[in-house]
């Protein structure tokens, strides 16, 4: 009986500690970070259509502007919305931050300052 708890406790300890994180989860992650405001969830479409779960935000850094945190039930789905994003560079702009691992992609608008991106970056990094 004792065996069974240690290895049922070990089970338990390791399925929350590889919970997959959610875009609320990762919103309100960048929200403390000083990074987002105004998390919601939206329905993902043309670019992010491929994501199976989004939500919108909008950057203090840059009022009247916002970005997106996107997760994928699939790596394919992942990797080619990440693709898509790097073919339109020029108007996508350099914040985009993903982790193919948790498969979260996080993008948003190019007049964010520098620091912004950098907190944003290494958020989703640890995931």
């Amino acid at each position: 009986m004792r065996n069974f708890l240690l290895v049922a406790s070990a089970i338990a300890l390791t399925a929350c500690h590889s919970a997959t994180p959610t875009p609320a989860d990762v919103c309100a992650k960048l929200a403390t970070a000083g990074v987002a405001t105004n998390c919601h969830r939206y329905t993902p479409q043309r670019i992010n259509a491929r994501a199976s779960d989004a939500y919108e935000f909008d950057l203090p850094s840059v009022p009247g502007h916002g970005g997106v945190v996107l997760t994928f039930a699939k790596d394919d789905d992942y990797t080619a919305t990440v693709a898509t994003y790097e073919s339109m560079a020029m108007l996508t702009g350099p914040h985009r931050y993903g982790n193919q691992k948790a498969r979260i992609f996080v993008q948003f608008n190019e007049e964010a300052p520098p620091d912004v991106g950098d907190k944003a970056k290494a958020i989703v990094a640890g995931l």
